[in-house]
């Protein structure tokens, strides 16, 4: 991609990465996923013309190249970096978040922060306390540091075969991804309810889910993120796994066209 500018955000002492391509007038704040990394969003972003949007793409502290700190890996410590890139963005925007950036993205839409203008939540996590089994929170936590264990847990998240290079660049930034961040979010992310604050969303929203996600399974899609949310619009996007901003970048690229014309008015 091309008209790169990147920029350091504060969160505190905590210093965030935050990418902005183009200079159109319809703003759009990316937040990713567990693990992962601002880069979740490249083939988004690469479909969006660059002369109608300005994309904003944030990694979360110990992600990506944003600040490596030992403490603020819950969800209130990631909450406070999406307000802090919110806060740097002197336009009305639409907030866009991926699994846990969509748990976040509805904390912070719960908030009625006041330049919101429209909400699009892909693959959420529930905005319900969540864990897994211990059996696999164990085999999840192993994978740390392991190539070859991190590459099987991207491959069956996902059922739509991407370029090798997509794959590559995710199980890179798994693996760059921090120890405490890994740990953080499965004791101290996953387990908090917001469930109560979700129907304070007022702007309107859309949540994409895959056909076939098993980590965010569609019908837990629709009926405690989606049903949840006053006014909101579901849509099932066939065929696909859990990673839809890289199996599904044309029909999620395309969804943030539509829903966000009309804001560049």
């Amino acid at each position: 991609m091309t008209g790169l500018e990147r920029a350091l955000v504060a969160s505190g002492d905590v210093r965030l990465c935050l990418e902005r391509y183009g200079s159109g007038p319809r703003h759009v704040l990316f937040v990713h996923g567990w693990i992962s990394s601002r880069r979740m969003w490249y083939d988004v972003a690469q479909r969006l013309d660059h002369r109608e949007f300005t994309l904003h793409l944030l990694d979360v502290r110990g992600c990506g190249l944003s600040d490596r700190p030992l403490d603020g890996h819950d969800l209130d410590g990631y909450a406070g970096d999406v307000r802090a890139a919110f806060a740097s963005i002197d336009a009305p925007l639409t907030l866009v978040g991926h699994s846990m950036g969509g748990k976040l993205a509805q904390l912070i839409a719960s908030e009625r922060p006041e330049r919101l203008r429209r909400l699009i939540l892909v693959a959420p996590g529930t905005p319900r306390a969540s864990q897994f089994p211990p059996k696999h929170r164990a085999l999840t936590l192993d994978a740390y540091g392991s190539r070859e264990r991190i590459a099987a847990f991207v491959s069956a998240a996902m059922t739509r075969r991407v370029a090798p290079e997509v794959f590559e660049r995710i199980v890179d930034d798994a693996l760059l991804a921090q120890r405490e961040h890994w740990i953080g979010w499965y004791e101290r992310g996953r387990p908090v309810d917001i469930a109560g604050r979700v129907g304070a969303i007022d702007v309107p929203t859309l949540v994409l889910a895959g056909e076939r996600d098993q980590l965010a399974p569609p019908s837990r899609v629709k009926r405690e993120v989606a049903g949840a949310i006053p006014g909101a619009l579901f849509v099932l996007l066939r065929g696909c796994g859990h990673n839809l901003p890289v199996e599904a970048a044309e029909d999620v690229g395309e969804a943030i066209l539509r829903f966000t014309t009309g804001d560049e008015r």
